[in-house]
This record gives C-alpha cells, structure tokens and sequence, in this order.
C-alpha cells in the first residue's frame, strides 16, 4: 500500500532531482507527499471506506488520467538540469491538483477516516507535512530539523534512483536501499518530537487499518 501511495510520484520526482542541488529548495514540504488517486487504488482502503461503484468508478478513470499526465511529463525523461527544473515543477503541481480531485471524490465521514490512513501510510514521514507540524505545534527549531531530514532524504533517493536507472544497482538492491533510508529517516524524526507529541502524533493515524482488516 505505502509503495502504491508513494512510490509512483515520489521514484518519479527523485529520479528528475538526480545530483541537481538546485532542485532541491523547490521541492517544498506538502501535507500530501504521495498520490492519494493511487491510494485510493488500493483495495483495503476502498472497501474501508465503502465506496460506491460510481465513486470507485470516477477514481479508476482519474488515476489513468494522472498516470497518463505523468507519463507526459517524463517520457522522454529531461536531460538537461533546466529542463528537469521545469519537469518538477509540473509534477508537484500536478500532483497537487489531482490529490484535490481525488478527495473531492468523497464524502465527509470518508475524507476523515482517509487521511486517517494516509498518516498510517506515510507513518514518521507524515511529519514533514505542514497539517500535522501545526497539529503537533511543534517549534521552529523542530520544523527546522524535520526539514533538513526531509532534505538530506531527498538527496539519498535521488542517488538510490540515478544509480538504478544506471544500471548501477538492479531492483533488488534499489528496494532494500530505500527500505534502509526510510527505516533511518523514521527513527530520526521521531527523536525529534517530546513524549508527549510522540503520543498525540500516534493518534492522528485512527484505527490501525490492518488490524481492522484482519490482515
């Protein structure tokens, strides 16, 4: 499920970053990473959310239209540093209007318990989300740490994702690699917060969605 959310957009965007500094400042910080048209791909979050045939239906055709806007973008990939700067910028911006879309597609009691799921999904990453950085009220030096950690996380998926499309690793060792990563990156941004965010952080993800499901 975290791949499916994530994985699409964000491999996409690492792979544009490459070794190119300059990118990295305007990949801001956003309360939605991933893609949320994706996660609500998934079967477990459909059913969780009892969603109606022409809901699901509206989302199929949604996801094959961003998947199909993507493609756009980056096929061919850019080559030059420029042009990966202009690439990226049309992918968060596309990201963030097909996630709008997305959660227009439900309805109240949904949205709540979706992004319930989202912040499961993301787990320690969710706080690098504006939402949840004011909903845990942490200070200016947290938010400071956090960003540097987001930042540096940047840097290390973009290396992973360049030496892979090298040829340099295969995919193997490109998923263990990253696996490693965010296992690290979770542990330090966890540090970061009191006891007392540690626990409120906790339960901003609801019901665990997989104990619920019985998986």
């Amino acid at each position: 499920m975290r791949t499916s959310y994530c994985g699409f957009f964000l491999v996409t965007v690492a792979a544009l970053i490459g070794s190119v500094v300059s990118l990295f400042a305007m990949t801001a910080a956003v309360d939605h990473p991933g893609s949320l048209p994706a996660l609500l791909g998934n079967e477990m979050v459909r059913k969780e959310l009892a969603m109606s045939s022409l809901q699901a239906a509206v989302l199929k055709s949604l996801r094959g239209e961003y998947q199909e806007a993507v493609r756009e973008i980056t096929d061919p990939m850019p080559k030059n540093a420029e042009a990966r700067v202009e690439a990226e910028k049309k992918l968060l911006a596309l990201n963030i209007r097909f996630n709008e879309r997305a959660l227009s597609v439900l309805n109240a009691s949904q949205r709540k318990r979706f992004l319930e799921i989202e912040h499961q999904v993301l787990g320690a990453r969710a706080l690098t989300t504006p939402a949840v950085q004011s909903a845990l009220k942490l200070t200016d030096q947290q938010q400071r740490k956090i960003e540097a950690i987001r930042k540096k996380g940047l840097v290390v998926v973009g290396k992973i994702n360049r030496k892979f499309a090298e040829k340099r690793i295969d995919s193997q060792e490109r998923l263990k690699l990253l696996q490693q990563r965010r296992i690290s990156q979770a542990k330090a941004l966890l540090k970061i917060l009191t006891p007392e965010q540690r626990i409120a952080f906790g339960s901003l993800g609801g019901k665990s969605l997989i104990s619920e499901s019985g998986s």
